[in-house]
């Protein structure tokens, strides 16, 4: 097996990316205009790589370079400031940076990350200390685990999988304390006078998702100042694709989002991402109970909420599924 590492933006995706994410039903975050524009204005270098098994694409791999690099906002693509780990994972996502070709086995896995892993070393060379293989969960140890290995169990991912027929089912599912919160944070917020409610739209402001996404951000880090919102052209980008759609608040008057949720459609149902608020914490809750209510009424088999918030969460009904890293040391 032979692995094609490319920078996003930086030269065209070898032949048969696209296809290849597309035949695996990846979210559209995996497409080469998505990878490009998640590429620009960031610190980090974006990488990805094709792995070919008799010249036929069998695996899809994707990552940054750096943990904490020292470099300038807008530098060309693909150039590192200082060494760092190759970490793997979709940007802007809660989900792996590994693709297979469904009929991959075990072995055909293996050997296909290994081939990712060496072409990796030869392309950064000594800036790159080894891999990071992140969002790794218990099945994929069988083909990332391995003898000088390093593995450590990280947060655990979400998942709320769908057993209701309604929302009212759904609530009534919760203990008592917990529905009468839930149910009537969920009427207030949905009688509110001065917010609209948009539920699975295609589109969002880009200027106003991007700030609503750096002030999230902002909160949940001791460095603010260091924080890099996406650029509105992401979300351009994101607003012209199928298989993303928003939940978001709106303020009436302006018609500006104040909070919104980006969901993505995957081949087990749908995983968020990218959030943001300007407002308190009820929109942030009302948000899940709007997603919850489009799952059930559509029959969406199950949404990852992602890592982080454990409880609150579980709160919701979701189940944690474990995660792990697993460090390749160069």
């Amino acid at each position: 097996m032979r692995a094609e590492i490319f920078t996003p933006g930086g030269g065209p995706a070898p032949d048969g990316w696209d296809a290849f994410v597309r035949d695996r039903r990846a979210c559209v975050l995996w497409e080469e205009d998505l990878l490009e524009a998640a590429g620009r204005g960031n610190r980090r270098p974006l990488f990805a790589g094709l792995v070919r098994d008799a010249g036929e694409p069998v695996a899809a791999f994707c990552g940054r370079l750096g943990v904490r690099p020292l470099a300038q906002r807008f530098r060309p693509p693909g150039r590192a400031a200082v060494p760092g780990w190759f970490q793997v994972h979709l940007p802007n996502s809660f989900s792996a940076g590994r693709l297979y070709a469904p009929g991959l086995a075990t072995a055909g896995r293996r050997a296909a990350t290994r081939a990712f892993e060496r072409a990796v070393r030869r392309r950064l060379g000594p800036r790159c200390l080894g891999i990071l293989h992140l969002d790794v969960e218990s099945p994929d140890l069988a083909y990332l685990d391995g003898a000088l290995r390093l593995k450590r169990d990280t947060a655990s991912n979400a998942v709320l999988h769908n057993g209701w027929e309604s929302m009212d089912a759904y609530f009534a599912g919760l203990p008592r304390g917990r529905r009468r919160r839930l149910s009537a944070l969920h009427e207030r917020i949905g009688a509110d006078p001065d917010l609209v409610v948009d539920v699975a739209v295609p589109t969002i402001d880009p200027v106003h998702a991007s700030r609503l996404d750096q002030l999230t951000r902002m909160k949940h880090t001791s460095r603010p100042g260091g924080v890099v919102p996406l650029l509105p052209s992401y979300f351009e980008r994101l607003n012209r694709s199928s298989g993303a759609s928003y939940f978001v608040h709106r303020d009436k008057s302006s018609g500006r989002p104040v909070s919104f949720d980006l969901v993505l459609d995957v081949p087990g149902g749908w995983v968020t991402t990218v959030t943001g608020s300007a407002g308190g914490r009820d929109l942030y809750l009302d948000l899940y109970l709007r997603e919850i209510s489009r799952m059930i009424d559509t029959g969406v088999p199950a949404v990852e909420l992602g890592p982080g918030m454990r409880q609150l969460k579980e709160s919701f009904g979701a189940t944690a599924i474990p995660r792990h890293a697993v460090a390749v040391p160069f």
